[in-house]
Formats: C-alpha cells, sequence, structure tokens
C-alpha cells in the first residue's frame, strides 16, 4: 500500500498555506463585521444603515488601492505584499477596538480595508499564479478557493461566541493578532519560492490555454467585466438582505439564518467539484456553470421559496454557483489574456466591481422596503440573467483558433 505522504504533491502547499490565510483575511476584514457592526451601532448611538454605510465606504476606498496591489504583485510578486500586508492588516484592525464615535469609525474602516483588501484573492490569485509549480494555476486557485468557502461558515459563530465573552472592541484585538501571527508567516511561506519572470518576453509562464486574439480582447475585456459587475452587484447584497427577505417570503428569522447557513458549506462543495473536473474544462464554460446555478437558485426562490425545501434548494444551487464563480473570477481573466500583467488586471477588475457593488446593499433594501423580498430578489435574479448574456458575448478563444486552423488547412 502506498504511503499518501508520499505521493502527495508538495506543490498544492502553497495554495493550500494561502487558503488559510485568505479564510481568516475574509473572516475577520469582512464577515466579522456583520456579527460586530449592529452592536458597535447601538454602542456609539448611531444607526445600523449609518455604519453599513460606513462599511460600503471602506470597502469602496480599500477598492480604489487595488490596481496598486496588482501591479506591486506584476512587478515584484506578491510575498512581500501578502507578508507585509498581514502584518498592517492586523494592525490597522485594532484602531476598530477604540472607536468613540462615527467619524473615528469610518476612519477606523477605511485604513483597516485598504491594507486588508491586499490579503484576499485579487492579491493571493496572480501571487500564487507567478510560482514555478507542477501543479496549474487553475489548481492552485480552486485550492485556494476551496478553504475560502468555509470563511462565513468558521468566523460567523466564532465571532460571534468571542462578542459574547470579551465584547466587540477586544474581538478586533484578537483577530488584529491572528492576522499578525498567523497569516503573516503563513504567507512568508506559501510564497517564498522561486517565481516565472512574466514581464520578461522570453520567459512567459506556459499557460494551458489559448489566448484571446488581439482583435479581440476590447470585446472580451469589456463583456467579462460587465458580466462580472452584474453577478457582483448582486453578491454584494444578498448576503446581508438574505434573512430579511427570506422572512418577507413568510418564513422565521431561524429558518431564514439556517438557510442562509447552508450557501457556505455549498460554496465549498461547488469548488470541490469543480477542482475534480477543472482539468476538462475551459474556464470560460466554468463561469457559464457558475451564473446557471445561481441564475437557477434565484428562479427556485421566485417559484418555490414560499416552502422550507424550496428555499433551502434555492441556497444549496446559489451557494454552489457562487462558489464556482469565485474561482472563474481569478481563471477567466488569467485564461483569456494571460499571465503578463494579470495582477494588475485583477486589480482594476476588482476596482470596477466595487465601485458600483458598494450600491447595492442600498438599492436592494430600498426595493424591498419599497416593494417587498420577493422583488428584491426577482431584480437580483434579473442582474444575474444580465450577467449570463453578457458572458455569451465573450469571444471564445477555441473556436477562433479551431476556424483559423481549418482555414489554413483547406488552403
Amino acid at each position: 500500500m502506498k504511503n499518501p505522504l508520499k505521493t502527495f504533491n508538495k506543490d498544492f502547499l502553497p495554495a493550500m498555506a494561502l487558503g488559510i490565510t485568505v479564510t481568516i483575511g475574509y473572516g475577520t476584514v469582512y464577515y466579522a463585521y456583520a456579527i460586530l457592526l449592529p452592536y458597535m451601532a447601538k454602542d456609539l448611538d448611531i444607526s445600523l444603515s449609518e455604519a453599513l454605510g460606513f462599511l460600503s465606504i471602506g470597502v469602496f476606498v480599500g477598492g480604489l488601492i487595488m490596481p496598486v496591489w496588482g501591479h506591486i504583485v506584476d512587478r515584484f510578486g506578491g510575498k512581500w505584499l501578502m507578508t507585509i500586508g498581514a502584518v498592517l492588516s492586523g494592525l490597522t484592525l485594532m484602531p476598530l477596538a477604540f472607536v468613540t464615535n462615527n467619524y473615528e469609525l469610518l476612519g477606523a474602516i477605511a485604513l483597516a480595508e485598504v491594507f486588508g483588501l491586499s490579503i484576499l484573492y485579487s492579491v493571493a490569485f496572480p501571487s500564487v499564479t507567478r510560482l514555478k509549480l507542477s501543479v496549474t494555476p487553475q489548481q492552485s486557485i480552486s485550492i485556494i478557493t476551496l478553504f475560502g468557502g468555509v470563511a462565513s461558515t468558521i468566523f460567523w459563530p466564532s465571532t460571534l461566541e468571542l462578542y459574547e465573552n470579551i465584547g466587540w472592541a477586544n474581538t478586533w484585538l484578537v483577530w488584529g493578532v491572528a492576522l499578525i501571527a498567523v497569516c503573516a508567516p503563513l504567507n512568508f511561506y506559501a510564497l517564498n519560492r522561486p517565481e516565472h519572470d512574466i514581464q520578461s518576453k522570453a520567459k512567459k509562464q506556459p499557460l494551458p490555454y489559448t489566448l484571446v486574439a488581439k482583435q479581440d480582447r476590447k470585446k472580451a475585456l469589456f463583456s467579462m467585466v460587465v458580466s462580472f459587475v452584474f453577478a457582483g452587484f448582486v453578491l454584494g447584497a444578498l448576503m446581508t438582505l438574505w434573512v430579511t427577505n427570506i422572512q418577507g417570503l413568510g418564513h422565521t428569522a431561524a429558518m431564514a439564518a439556517t438557510a442562509g447557513a447552508v450557501i457556505g458549506p455549498f460554496k465549498t462543495i461547488g469548488r470541490f467539484a469543480e477542482m475534480l473536473i477543472s482539468k476538462n474544462l475551459y474556464p470560460l464554460v466554468t463561469y457559464y456553470l457558475s451564473v446557471a446555478l445561481m441564475v437557477a437558485g434565484l428562479v427556485t426562490l421566485l417559484i418555490l421559496g414560499f416552502t422550507v425545501w424550496g428555499v433551502l434548494l434555492a441556497a444549496a444551487l446559489y451557494g454552489m454557483g457562487d462558489g464556482i464563480k469565485t474561482i472563474a473570477n481569478g481563471t477567466l481573466p488569467l485564461a483569456l489574456f494571460g499571465g503578463e500583467g494579470y495582477g494588475k488586471l485583477l486589480g482594476w477588475v476588482n476596482l470596477v466591481m466595487g465601485v458600483f457593488s458598494a450600491s447595492s446593499p442600498f438599492v436592494f433594501a430600498w426595493i424591498t422596503e419599497t416593494y417587498s423580498g420577493w422583488w428584491s430578489f426577482a431584480v437580483m435574479c434579473a442582474c444575474l440573467v444580465m450577467a449570463g448574456v453578457f458572458a455569451l458575448l465573450i469571444p471564445d478563444p477555441r473556436k477562433r483558433s479551431r476556424t483559423t486552423f481549418n482555414i489554413r488547412k483547406s488552403a
């Protein structure tokens, strides 16, 4: 019987290490707010909508820096950015423990998000892609997201447990220390290895993809970004309004929360399934699949959402689609445009997505309050359909390469 430790490919370890740090990153600089902001707003005597508005502003400000982080990865690699970024993320998260008014809260959130975004997917993906590994970039990205899919499942209950025992101020301090003590050394370990010189024309990293033709690049980039924006606009609001909207369909808050908890594990299931079949799927096909599953989830919710099993089925379908989409967000730009400038491209794409996504909680909250949760879900579904339409407009490089081959062969 073979020893599994001897057959294990050690080139998976960088992605596994980054998967752990990204999970902690999302749990502390993203999901923790959902638990702690309501209590902070109450203690600071400000409205929850105002506190959520500060979070949207903070994410927007952090998003403005994303092209800079992407350029740094392209120029120097991600080792020092993600290592120092983890330390600075921890240090800038700690001031949240000491805020006393709304202005300090806004400033602390904005500062935390600027550095917090330097240790998440949009930096981890191009960083691991640069490494000289025997595994493909798509495999590494899939593994990272496989870990990241459980961030909400782990950090929502653990953050609540910490709050109930030590309060919100000390909870922020604990998470800040975790970023410094755990994420910084793991990021250094993961990325402290030889890299491809993707800036050198003579030493470009070989990729298992047919890149989009030069004449199709503008159309591909526009269609991809618009599709990502429509999908991201939904993702920015759905989890925030999930419980409220599901209650509007006639369910209890407990049932809504239970159904919401189903989404996280099914994200992981979707990513694991993608990892198993990714060798046989071009990333554009993966993206089609992700959008189709998310649309199927919301259509199920609109038709069967008044039943318990309908809500659970919808949550499972949406979760799988959302999980796969996170992978496609990283692999599709790489497959279409290649590794050169990949970090900077992801930075700009995430900036555009962030500009629109920042307003989505307010837009869909207005729809819910003015009309109903059902109509809010209906508009979300329409946005995802539009994401699918623009996805279909992305030129498929494989078709052009096959057409070119056939023309040359016939000639």
